[in-house]
């Protein structure tokens, strides 16, 4: 006997997995020359040598009790430090280690942030289509997930539904960009758009509304 909460997401898996799992499985029974995967956003290129090479190095050269130990809650200050560093020069902020918070995927920092701002109840806003999994990472916070319909001939935002969605309840948008599944790129005017809706939107409630920017697919 498990709890109902999860006894209910468990039955909500995601089709994306299950797909992943037969293709694993036809892979082995026809070979996997001969199974197309579609399912998981699997990368189909190797890492950089760099990063190969420098695991190899970590390996030979760290103190192994060092290496394999705990680090800090956040991350290692020197990782951290250096993503703030990539962050700056690519997009002209001033985010220092401090910032950061390294997490096991996005998965994970999805987690960790809306367990730290949703209460039981409040809603999250999110564009369809997206990524499945959302509404089970909202569940797990005792959250609403409320889908906000797009412009269908493009898959882009629809800025007038996206407000009237909006409500005393809303604590946050995940803005997922580009788009899983549609590939689609928001412009610079939607978000635009968007965060000008947000602000009146805080005012007339007198709340706060985050925007998480889901970006996997960014680089």
């Amino acid at each position: 006997m498990i709890a109902k909460k999860m006894e209910g997401l468990v039955n909500n898996n995601s089709v994306i997995r299950q797909m992943f799992e037969e293709g694993k499985k036809m892979a082995q029974e026809f070979g996997a020359e001969n199974v197309y995967d579609f399912s998981l956003g699997n990368p189909n290129v190797p890492a950089p040598e760099k990063v190969k090479q420098t695991m190899i190095r970590l390996l030979e050269e760290e103190d192994p009790v060092v290496l394999h130990g705990y680090m800090p809650n956040a991350g290692f200050p020197d990782v951290r430090a250096k993503i703030a560093d990539s962050l700056n020069r690519r997009f002209g902020t001033s985010f220092t280690q401090d910032n950061i918070m390294m997490t096991v995927g996005a998965a994970g920092g999805l987690n960790c942030v809306l367990k730290a701002i949703i209460n039981p109840g409040d809603e999250v806003l999110s564009f369809a289509p997206y990524f499945v999994e959302y509404r089970n990472y909202v569940a797990n916070c005792d959250g609403v997930l409320k889908e906000v319909a797009p412009d269908t001939s493009t898959f882009q935002p629809d800025l007038a539904a996206f407000e009237a969605a909006v409500t005393g309840k809303t604590r946050a948008l995940i803005i997922n960009n580009p788009n899983n599944p549609s590939g689609v790129i928001y412009p610079e005017s939607t978000i635009k758009a968007i965060a000008d809706i947000l602000t009146r939107k805080q005012e007339e409630y007198g709340s706060e509304i985050f925007i998480i920017s889901d970006e996997p697919y960014r680089e």
